[in-house]
């Protein structure tokens, strides 16, 4: 790094320079040109000191300019970066030897870092530094690794970069497109055999994650087949309880695809596991592809919805077909007259329609269904006294008048939201019958739709909700929702209005409020092997306030029987953990904290599944690789030719140092040094002086 000084001068500063020299000479004689009490020799050169000093002094009023020269030398960097992906080592060549390639790709990295700043890097779904290879890496992302280089490299003299890759990648983007921003030579050095060979595998698997218990799932999976004309194979899929399905696969080309669509029941409740096989053939380039693993979770949240009536009506046969489209509700429909106990003990939501009515107050089931969540649906047999009675939503004058409303959507409502087309659809759908009352809101109430009469829009609500905190209620006021659903099919050919109407109301009342004060949950319920596992912890107080004062403790404990213990960490008013990376497997968990003299305790499971996407291509690509290298003026190479590499980037006239030179402008007098040599030249003028005793 160079540094070069040079003072510029003008045809003005010149004379000015002469002024001073001549001004610091008179200064000079008129001090020492006449003194005899110094010797000659003594005199001469504290003459000179005061000439000098003046003259500086002089010259510095003038503000003279320094130019500086900073010259800095650039090396080209080079770029060493090798897939460290799994798929190296499946695709591999029958002569590739994996240390020998490994001690090649060093002594390039020995060779090239005598002329050149050699930076080396290894990736599989990240980029990492150094030449640390074991070729274990379950993705590959090959535009990562050009991402890096644009925010790292964007202001260096990037020399080339020498890629060892198979080409196969199954992240990320194109890196065809990526390495556009690399204004240098890409060397690629081309791995795995592009020559298909026998092999069997499950490419891909779709399914669900969740399940209701009850309920059938569906799994498509893909198959391939090379080289493999003429086998057989048994596609099988078993479950803790065995083999759940079995299908013979007849192999009658080689390259052979096909896609297999199934369907399983939900049988059990939780996190259910199930292995998919494919039996092996002889010969097989690998084995590890032709099992893969999923998990499903099982969820007993089939709600249980009871619609009791007062008689028989077709609004009865409407509701129960629009919720049931909806697999996770089961509808049962019972009369007032019929009514068991353990009908109400049971439904998770209960619609009470024209009840409590004139012939039934009904007074023993809505006893029954103090804690559960109820839409009323009045009508011309509603008891309304008995039904202002029962509910803390909606207040009523008795009447027994019925009168025709349609209905006006609020736009103020934020309990649920319906499309904006059904919206409409609602809007125009004719009268429904709803008594003739005055209406009021007797509690903190939201209404959704009011009725309008004729032409008059009112503030008489025709379906409004309430909540107590403890559940929520409904109020429909008014009959006939099954023309609702007539003429939503005559006009649009399906009944999609009146199906999302009557849904989200049925969502909306049933949803369960979660008033556990302890919480644990992870941040999603199937981790794969290479993703930090990441649970979160909540505390409530009395008041439902969140707090992390205690600490919180969990154990996680693999099907295996491996237990790891873990202390959670506090965030702004709650609590993360983050476990790490977990081999594959099913976990539990079980957490415990207290709380003054109150103990909590959180339990749930997770599982951690196996990445096998390195696994489903065994075809090396060695196309993309020389489209890099032609495209970016370098060369695609294999390993056997490594050895010519160091040579060829010497030569690429494109690869060459730079020098960058920095020149800058300032004051002469903004120069420190100067400073000190007057401060010099004076003192040692004036010791010299006060020592040969002049004044």
């Amino acid at each position: 790094m160079p540094l070069l000084f040079q003072l510029q001068f003008t045809n003005s500063s010149f004379f000015w320079l002469l002024g001073c020299l001549a001004l610091g000479i008179a200064y000079a004689f008129i001090l020492y040109g006449s003194s005899n009490n110094l010797n000659r020799s003594l005199r001469n050169l504290l003459f000179g000191l005061r000439a000098i000093f003046i003259s500086i002094i002089a010259f510095l009023l003038v503000a003279p300019l320094v130019k500086t020269i900073n010259r800095t030398i650039e090396k080209p960097v080079i770029l060493i970066a090798q897939d460290n992906s799994s798929s190296i080592l499946i695709s591999k060549t029958v002569d590739f030897n994996k240390q020998r390639y490994i001690d090649q790709i060093r002594e390039l990295e020995k060779n090239l870092s005598a002329d050149f700043e050699v930076r080396t890097f290894n990736f599989d779904s990240q980029v990492k530094n150094g030449l640390d290879l074991k070729f274990d890496g379950k993705l590959t992302d090959i535009s990562a690794l050009f991402k890096l280089i644009d925010d790292q490299f964007s202001n260096r003299n990037v020399g080339a970069l020498i890629l060892g890759s198979d080409g196969i990648y199954n992240r990320g983007a194109n890196p065809q497109y990526e390495r556009k921003n690399l204004r240098a030579p890409i060397y690629t050095i081309a791995l795995g055999d592009t020559i298909a060979k026998r092999d069997l595998l499950i490419a891909n698997v779709n399914y669900n994650a969740i399940s209701y218990l009850g309920n059938d799932f569906q799994i498509e999976i893909s198959l391939e087949a090379y080289q493999a004309k003429g086998s057989a194979s048994v596609l099988s899929i078993s479950s803790s309880a065995g083999i759940v399905y079995s299908k013979p696969i007849s192999i009658n080309s080689d390259e052979f695809r096909q896609n297999i669509l199934l369907t399983l029941p939900a049988e059990r409740k939780g996190i259910q596991r199930y292995s998919i096989r494919l039996v092996p053939v002889a010969s097989e380039l690998s084995v590890i592809n032709n099992t893969q693993t999923i998990f499903i979770e099982v969820i007993d949240g089939m709600q249980k919805v009871l619609i009791l009536a007062n008689s028989p009506h077709p609004d009865i046969t409407a509701l129960k077909q629009a919720i049931e489209i909806n697999k996770s509700y089961a509808v049962k429909v019972k009369l007032a007259t019929d009514l068991l106990k353990t009908d109400i003990q049971e439904a998770g939501l209960i619609i009470l329609h024209q009840l409590p009515s004139v012939t039934n107050n009904a007074q023993d089931l809505i006893q029954l269904s103090a804690n559960k969540p109820l839409l009323y649906i009045l009508g011309s047999q509603s008891n309304i006294p008995a039904f202002v009675a029962s509910q803390f939503v909606v207040n009523m004058s008795s009447s027994a008048v019925m009168q025709e409303v349609t209905p006006v959507l609020k736009s103020d409502f934020y309990g649920f939201t319906l499309s904006d087309a059904n919206k409409l659809k609602i809007s125009n759908f004719g009268p429904l019958l709803s008594p003739f009352s005055n209406y009021g809101l007797k509690g903190p109430s939201t209404v959704f739709i009011t009725q309008q009469i004729g032409k008059l829009a009112t503030e008489k609500p025709l379906l409004v909700f309430g909540d107590d905190n403890q559940r929520r209620i409904g109020v429909l006021a008014a009959e006939g929702i099954w023309k609702w659903r007539l003429e939503d099919f005559q006009e649009n050919a399906n009944h999609d209005a009146t199906n999302e109407l009557i849904q989200k109301t049925i969502q909306y009342l049933s949803t369960r409020e979660d008033k556990r004060k302890f919480r644990v949950y992870s941040s999603k319920n199937a981790f794969d092997d290479n993703e930090q596992v990441v649970l979160n912890a909540e505390l409530y107080n009395d008041t439902y306030q969140l707090v992390n004062t205690p600490d919180v403790n969990i154990s996680l404990k693999s099907k295996l029987g491996k237990a790891y213990s873990y202390l959670f960490s506090r965030t702004s008013n709650s609590y993360l953990l983050n476990a790490g990376i977990l081999p594959a497997g099913e976990y539990s968990y079980t957490a415990k904290t207290n709380l003054g003299k109150a103990s909590y305790q959180a339990a749930g499971q997770f599982v951690v599944t196996e990445q096998q996407t390195e696994f489903k291509q065994s075809l090396a690509n060695h196309q993309l690789l020389f489209t890099m290298a032609e495209q970016n003026g370098g060369k695609m190479l294999f390993p056997d030719q490594l050895n010519s590499l160091p040579e060829m980037i010497r030569e690429n006239e494109t690869v060459k140092t730079i020098s960058y030179e920095d020149r800058k402008y300032e004051e002469l007098i903004n120069l420190k040094f100067l400073f000190f040599l007057i401060v010099a030249l004076l003192s040692i003028e004036w010791f010299s002086r006060k020592r040969n005793g002049e004044v």
